[in-house]
């Protein structure tokens, strides 16, 4: 009994060269805020700074007592 999926997964086989040109292709059409927010990620991954992303929900709790108001 096999299902049918609703998307299917997809491979394609290409060379380095190729992937490089689809690439370079990809950032010179991405505006610059794109490549300059991706370009500050890679830093902060490389370096290990802990620059926020603001992509991320940042978790927040509140602890109160029950008799405050």
């Amino acid at each position: 009994m096999e299902k049918k999926r609703n998307i299917q997964a997809v491979v394609k086989k290409v060379s380095f060269a190729e992937a490089e040109e689809a690439d370079d292709l990809y950032w010179s059409e991405a505006s610059y805020e794109d490549r300059l927010r991706h370009a500050f990620m890679l830093r902060s991954i490389q370096f290990g700074n802990d620059l926020k992303i603001p992509d991320r929900i940042e978790r927040v709790i509140v602890k109160r007592n029950l008799c405050d108001e």
